[in-house]
């Protein structure tokens, strides 16, 4: 699904005139789409409240007000001034149609506000739109504390007031919303935390915008959804044998560490790879060969006091295989760290970076650009950190913008993981993986993450379509396993993954985004 930023939104709105579409015309169709969802959730229920802003959010609101109203709701309407032409129109139609629009200028008014949120049965949020940065003005603020105290849920037009919409940042007063309505399509800020615990129950609506109008979207964001994942899934042919099925090789696990270089081993398995083979230190071979069943398990000639001998590169360049995943427990020896810049340097084939071997690039970064291969970067916040010398504050306040960026100067794919998990791709587009949990927080899920990776590529895929795939994948095994209740062990993601693939192709995964036209829901026309 294509996601967008607010700059993009707004010069699509800019272009409605140069098509002979009057604006008033899409306001009128957001504010019946805000409308027929809002009635939805009232079902028998009557009393709303709707808050209006000064602009095109407020005319929304406005208009919804009219529609509820026509529906036989009990609608009272409070707002705060107007500046748009089109929300004066909505205002104008809303007082003709009989239904008084309270002035919010003293506090009488906001008091008065108060009463009647804490007797509604749903309050509309038409306040502030996608514009909105920083912090919120006191005068705003007063107004988005009674729509948290009220008891009723909470339906916020477009965007809960209070949140920006391209970096998900909220304010300290934003509006906690149980409902949100989007118009268009979904802004990508939304997506991001902290601004998804504001957002509810997101809703998508259709408002009418042309084809060709939308065609003129510039933004570069995407959600990884079911359908994208359904279209990815490499499909075996009926007479397919192992040899068909991808060969991955892995570079992980030294003593100590041996769990995460068995579960990159296992989830590349049960990813659906059909060979795959673990080189890692000599003094794990053994323990990870009594660990692991269908992987078969190579040793590799150490250094004395620890690490990886340099003559092994050449091993795991000639290696036949289709993919190499790196870096899972592989450890932070300097011979070791040396080994994996030589190995990035010369492989031959498509790579999966994670973990130690990550690591081991900090200071180096211009190894990538060695090797015209195809990459994946899989660092969590800690670990780019690292990479780019920002402090992990930093990082997580700039997860989009920052994993795009480095995508670009590093010329790869760029899997930033977290909630939502970030695939930014060296061309410019970034994907949004949604679809886990925050039972997926714990020791060695990213080790799965690489391992699934790494075999959706052996299978065919591009390393782009591997890990936005392998990302969605992840996710879907990982919510199966606990339904997104914490206790999660990382193995069991593993053993997930055939029945996740299952439900991907059944069509069976929850859809984060509910699309909504502009017919009322539930009712006949």
């Amino acid at each position: 699904m294509k996601l967008i930023d607010v700059e993009s939104m707004q010069d699509i709105d800019r272009s409605y005139g140069a098509y002979g579409l009057p604006e008033l015309v899409l306001m009128e169709h957001a504010a019946k789409a805000v409308a027929d969802v809002a009635a939805t959730i009232l079902g028998e229920s009557r009393r709303v409240v709707v808050v209006c802003g000064k602009g095109n959010n407020g005319g929304d609101g406005f208009g919804a007000a009219r529609w509820l109203a026509g529906y036989g709701k009990k609608v009272e309407v409070f707002g705060v001034g107007i500046s748009s032409n089109e929300a004066m129109t909505e205002y104008k139609l809303l007082v003709d149609s009989g239904v008084t629009v309270k002035d919010l200028r003293s506090q009488a008014d906001l008091d008065y506000l108060k009463m009647s949120a804490s007797k509604a049965d749903l309050l509309i949020d038409a306040l502030l739109g996608t514009g909105f940065q920083g912090e919120l003005k006191e005068s705003y603020a007063l107004l988005t504390d009674i729509m948290n105290k009220a008891a009723c849920p909470v339906l916020s037009v477009d965007i809960p007031s209070g949140v920006n919409g391209n970096t998900g940042a909220v304010a300290e007063r934003a509006v906690t919303a149980d409902y949100t309505i989007t118009l268009g399509r979904p802004k990508v800020g939304m997506l991001l935390y902290p601004a998804r615990e504001k957002v509810g129950k997101l809703f998508l609506a259709d408002i009418g915008i042309p084809p060709v109008v939308m065609a003129k979207d510039s933004s570069r964001y995407y959600l990884a959804d079911a359908g994208m994942a359904r279209e990815l899934l490499p499909i075996r042919s009926g007479d397919a044998h192992k040899g068909d099925c991808g060969r991955v090789t892995i570079l992980a696990g030294s003593t100590g560490y041996t769990g995460a270089a068995g579960l990159a081993a296992r989830a590349a398995v049960k990813s659906g790879a059909g060979l795959v083979t673990l080189f890692t230190h000599g003094s794990a071979a053994s323990v990870l060969a009594a660990k692991l069943d269908e992987e078969m398990v190579r040793p590799l000639a150490e250094v004395e006091g620890g690490g990886l001998k340099p003559e092994g590169v050449e091993t795991l360049v000639d290696f036949e295989t289709d993919v190499l995943a790196m870096g899972p427990g592989l450890g932070r020896g300097s011979a070791t760290q040396e080994f994996v810049r030589k190995l990035i340097g010369r492989a031959k084939v498509p790579m999966v970076i994670d973990a130690d071997a990550l690591n081991a690039l900090a200071g180096h970064q211009d190894v990538l650009l060695e090797n015209g291969v195809p990459k994946v970067l899989t660092p969590h916040a800690g670990e780019f950190s690292r990479l780019t010398g920002l402090d992990i504050e930093e990082v997580n306040s700039n997860r989009l913008t920052l994993a795009e960026k480095y995508a670009k100067r590093w010329q790869a794919v760029l899997v930033l993981k977290g909630a939502p998990t970030i695939v930014a791709l060296p061309g410019g587009a970034v994907y949004l993986a949604d679809s886990g949990s925050s039972s997926m927080a714990t020791g060695g899920s990213g080790d799965v993450l690489t391992g699934i990776i790494a075999g959706l590529v052996a299978q065919g895929l591009d390393a782009e379509s591997g890990a936005i795939l392998g990302c969605y994948l992840h996710g879907v095994a990982g919510t199966m396993a606990t339904e997104g209740v914490p206790g999660l062990a990382a193995g069991e993601i593993i053993g997930n993954l055939p029945q996740a693939r299952a439900r991907i192709l059944e069509g069976e995964c929850e859809e984060k985004i509910t699309n909504s036209g502009i017919v009322r829901i539930g009712h006949r026309q």
